[in-house]
């Protein structure tokens, strides 16, 4: 290499840009078994040694460990073999979808090399397996495929083998040159992640940044139609002793037409084992958003989360008049749903070779009615509460040059009778130049709503920014506005509109320190948001952001400082373009995380709230920890507490004729929580987790709102104390599963929930709990057995 040469790969490495690594799939036809133990032919000629390097935690490092890779394939499915040397293996046995604090070994690709999307098989030496989708918007681990995998483990190495189906891929039909592969190594003891194709921090993106799969020719995968039937017994208690038992069966079905369009269709949806909703009392005067914890809905959504607008708990969830009718003095309410029963599900994604992507998912929900008793004449009647409804989301992406993007968002709620429905459609266009240095985004979106006796409604939004993404130095500057009108709350979540709202950052990321830490990040933030129908500044605020990794023990440092002007708050009055005038204060946030990858991990924040020339408001302290534990190979636990402390701050609590109340209150909120798991081998898994949230609000004075913001004294004969408010809830969540053949499970799930409520804000923490656990509850014992049918090995069977 001539002096030339060497001073030009210099320069290449010196700027973070590496040549990309290629490796070469044959086509073979002798039969692979998959049990870890790398005796084939195939793998004697073709496993080779490979060099990993370090994301972290020394960005840029050799692996500590030698490995050797091989990738094979005949025309159903793709076979990686791994040998891996290390002198200490870390083997934690985990349920599926959770690697935990043990090694792992993964395999991603990228069969469309586009950097559009990409799959993940990951296996510990447990034979734990996990699966991720992969997207420039985020990682969705609820994806699931079917596919095999064994681990052997020696002494001083472990060997995997994978089996992945074509089946489980979505891949173009004729092309096959552009397909880009990466290949991921964890190692617990040195917390060491390393990639094949090395990945650079201060380049923005993953999948832009794997490297090539050669040799694959054209492949024909038999029918990918697959059916999950299942059956399952229920068993539900109310509060108030209704008991239920209930007998169903349902059916899944999939299926995957040209290995690039995928239909699911769900009939009789069961969701009886959905994880419970981590309750908390609303002071707010917005709709508390709850994750989505139904798998049809988070399997295979990131097509669906492109620009935010929807939220498919809308789906099956509370009925849209279920407070809006009224009864007479003799009548009273016995019955009156708190959401819908969902009939069947349909979810259909795919995408074309030349990088039209499509998704639609259309679900619908049955009428839904309140049942109200006479009281005198004991006489009952139904009324509506929700009518059939038709739920339905259409999403269109292009891929343009760069990997930028533009997609076309249509969601519709049609409503059967006089109830109104409602449209939402969107635009957005994603730009990245070549180098993917800098990047903008653009979106506008449009609501309506289409009533039979009032007058349509229509709301805009519009969005745009400008960012630098890679490199050490990063920042954006962005534009947010929200009319008064625009509302998509009946197939989305919008806390409020209403707003105009300027933002600014810049970040410098150091992934390469000398001395104490292995990466650390700086982060200023600026942002002026305006209530935008009166121009009036409501927030300003300026905010440092720091963090840090140690490079010795790995462990995590955060703190934030933020400042926040004196603003008007115009929606903690409940009448429009009223206001509250918020005093400003000092925000302080200081964390600190152990390793993750240690066996005992603990993590603690402290938030500390200082208000500024207020008479009303005083310091607030928010604190919490966690720990982590594993005990042995097969237990874990983690402990979660937070408590938050605001001795006196204001809010509303009612209206006397034109006149605002406010209160002066004391806020007292503690939330306990407490999972177990048991994994007794790769398949079988117990779960439990118990929370109990509880919140105190004492009420002390009471004020008129004047026209200017402030509050004053007034002569009204109101007692605050009416208003103390002290609720608890209390959950149980247990769920064991065993997976007794590929992507088949039987699952005994009990769920448990309890609420107590009063104005005792004087009572004790344990007082408290033990009410609550006094209290009728609601109960839910579910069995379920579900079972994967492959319609090639019926057809085998049959024919």
């Amino acid at each position: 290499m001539n002096f030339k040469m060497l001073t030009f790969v210099f320069l290449l490495y010196s700027l973070g840009i590496y040549a990309q690594k290629s490796i070469t799939t044959n086509t073979i036809s002798q039969h692979i078994k998959i049990d870890g133990l790398l005796n084939e032919d195939t793998w004697k000629t073709h496993l080779k040694k490979v060099q990993l390097k370090q994301l972290s935690p020394n960005n840029g490092n050799l692996h500590s460990n030698a490995s050797k890779i091989a990738i094979t394939n005949d025309d159903s499915f793709f076979y990686i073999a791994a040998e891996l040397s290390s002198p200490s293996i870390t083997n934690i046995l985990t349920s599926r979808d959770d690697v935990g604090t043990s090694d792992y070994f993964g395999f991603m690709i990228d069969l469309f090399g586009a950097n559009r999307e990409a799959w993940a098989f990951l296996v510990t030496p447990a034979n734990v397996q996990t699966d991720i989708k992969l997207t420039p918007n985020g990682n969705y681990g609820e994806w699931n495929a079917v596919w095999e995998s064994a681990v052997k483990i020696y002494d001083d190495k472990w060997t995997i083998e994978l089996k992945i189906p074509f089946n489980s891929l979505r891949f173009p039909k004729k092309d096959f040159s552009n397909i880009t592969i990466n290949f991921e190594r964890f190692d617990a003891v040195n917390n060491e992640n390393s990639f094949w194709n090395y990945i650079n921090p201060n380049i923005n993106g993953l999948l832009n940044q794997f490297g090539d799969l050669k040799g694959l020719k054209n492949v024909s995968p038999p029918i990918n139609l697959s059916f999950n039937p299942f059956v399952s017994m229920i068993n539900e208690k109310t509060p108030n002793k209704l008991n239920t038992y209930t007998f169903t069966g349902g059916l899944d079905l999939k299926y995957v037409h040209n290995n690039a369009y995928t239909i699911d269709v769900s009939l009789i949806p069961d969701f009886s084992q959905a994880l419970s909703d981590n309750q908390v009392f609303n002071l707010s005067p917005f709709e508390i958003r709850f994750n989505e914890n139904r798998q049809f809905f988070v399997e295979g959504a990131e097509i669906f989360d492109k620009g935010g607008y929807l939220y498919t708990r809308r789906i099956g969830g509370t009925p849209v008049n279920k407070n809006n009718f009224n009864i007479e003095k003799n009548e009273e309410i016995i019955n009156n749903p708190i959401s819908s029963n969902i009939i069947n599900l349909l979810k259909f994604t795919g995408k074309t070779e030349k990088g039209l992507s499509i998704g639609i998912l259309n679900g619908i929900t049955s009428k839904s009615e309140a049942t109200v008793k006479n009281t005198v004449t004991n006489e009952t009647m139904n009324i509506e509460t929700n009518p059939l409804t038709n739920y339905n989301s259409i999403v269109i992406d292009k891929t343009l040059k760069n990997n930028s993007f533009l997609t076309f968002i249509n969601n519709s709620v049609i409503r059967n009778g006089n109830t109104y429905d409602s449209n939402l459609s969107a635009l957005l266009y994603r730009w990245y130049n070549k180098k993917r240095t800098y990047s903008m985004y653009f979106k506008k979106a449009l609501s309506q709503k289409y009533y039979a006796n009032l007058e349509n409604q229509f709301g805009h939004e519009y969005y745009a920014s400008l960012s630098k993404i890679s490199g050490k130095w990063t920042g954006n500057v962005s534009f947010y506005l929200l009319d008064d009108t625009f509302d998509n709350n009946d197939f989305g979540y919008l806390p409020r509109n209403n707003q105009l709202t300027l933002k600014s950052n810049i970040t410098y990321t150091n992934n390469n320190p000398k001395k104490t830490f292995s990466q650390y990040r700086i982060n200023l933030q600026h942002s002026r948001k305006y209530y935008y129908t009166l121009l009036e500044n409501e927030q300003t605020y300026y905010k440092l952001n720091t963090s840090a990794t140690f490079k010795k023990n790995n462990h995590k440092a955060y703190a934030v400082f933020t400042y926040v002007e004196k603003g008007k708050n115009f929606y903690e009055p409940r009448v429009k373009d009223r206001y509250f005038n918020k005093p400003a204060f000092t925000e302080t946030v200081l964390e600190y995380q152990t390793n993750r990858n240690k066996n005992l991990y603990f993590a603690a924040y402290f938030v500390a709230v200082n208000y500024l020339n207020s008479d009303i408001y005083t310091n607030e302290i928010v604190t919490g920890y966690g720990v982590r534990c594993r005990l042995g190979q097969h237990l874990f636990f983690k402990l979660e507490q937070d408590l938050t402390k605001n001795p006196s701050s204001a809010g509303y609590i009612t209206q006397q004729g034109s006149d605002i109340i406010f209160g002066k209150r004391s806020i007292k909120e503690l939330t306990n929580s407490l999972h177990v798991n048991y994994a007794i081998n790769a398949k079988l898994n117990i779960s439990t987790r118990l929370r109990h949230y509880w919140i105190q609000v004492d009420y002390d004075k009471q004020f008129t709102l004047l026209n200017d913001g402030n509050l004053t004294t007034n002569n009204y004969t109101i007692n605050p104390n009416n208003y103390d408010e002290n609720y608890n809830n209390f959950t149980i969540d247990f769920i064991a599963k065993w997976q007794f053949a590929p992507a088949s499970e039987i699952s005994l799930g009990y769920k448990l929930g309890s609420n107590f409520y009063n104005n005792d804000v004087k009572s004790s923490y344990f007082s408290n709990l033990k009410s609550t656990l006094k209290e009728d509850s609601s109960n839910t014992m579910s069995l379920k057995m579900t079972y994967f049918l492959d319609f090639n090995k019926i057809k085998e069977k049959l024919f």
